[in-house]
């Protein structure tokens, strides 16, 4: 379940981005409102994507499963 929000997050950053594609060819304040729009779902996005994925290193590592701690086994095994 955790890579499907991660992959979610990942789709709406490239929607932030071809929302701020497309104000490139805008004019005025249509222009800058995309612009501001288009950052701000980039960012949130890709905020929300890296905060998934350190979610799931920590439940990873306060299960003891985490490849990076060099244990494949939960504690008490």
């Amino acid at each position: 379940m955790m890579g499907h929000g991660i992959a979610v997050s990942l789709v709406s950053s490239a929607v932030g981005y071809w929302v701020l594609t497309q104000a490139e060819s805008q004019k005025g304040k249509v222009r800058k409102l995309g612009q501001y729009l288009g950052v701000a779902i980039v960012l949130i996005s890709v905020l929300g994507a890296a905060c998934k994925i350190y979610a799931a290193i920590q439940q990873c590592r306060a299960m003891g499963m985490c490849p990076m701690m060099g244990s494949s086994q939960a504690p008490g095994k």
